[in-house]
């Protein structure tokens, strides 16, 4: 497993450009998802955007000194926690929250690769 080699101004541009990117994606498809429910509050892009950030730190820091799905376990419950918390969805309604995110990135990605002749994620190996 290699690490991030962050050794000038250029490669960490880039990375953050990139982890920015990711982060749009992430509060888009969480916004949709959102959406769907009319109990959630907070449904503004800059709220979840704040969601996002927060989920991507924890992932972050859980995964510096974990690894497996102990790891995952920690960060799926600690999202779902965060959602329902600032959203005021519930831990379940959180749960189908990111369930939803998930397969409405999947299916999108799918067809945009699918539109321009290429493989852009592999469901399976």
């Amino acid at each position: 497993m290699g690490y991030l080699n962050l050794d000038t101004l250029e490669k960490i541009m880039w990375f953050l450009v990139l982890y920015i990117i990711f982060l749009v994606i992430m509060t888009i498809f969480l916004k949709i998802a959102i959406g769907l429910f009319k109990k959630s509050e907070k449904k503004e892009f800059g709220k979840i955007f704040v969601t996002s950030f927060i989920i991507t730190i924890v992932y972050l820091i859980v995964f510096l000194f974990l690894s497996g799905w102990l790891a995952w376990i920690i960060v799926l419950v600690v999202a779902w926690i965060l959602i329902s918390v600032r959203h005021k969805t519930g831990f379940v309604a959180a749960i189908v929250i990111t369930v939803i995110a998930f397969v409405l990135f999947i299916v999108i990605t799918f067809l945009i690769g699918l539109l321009l002749g290429i493989t852009l994620i592999v469901l399976f190996p």
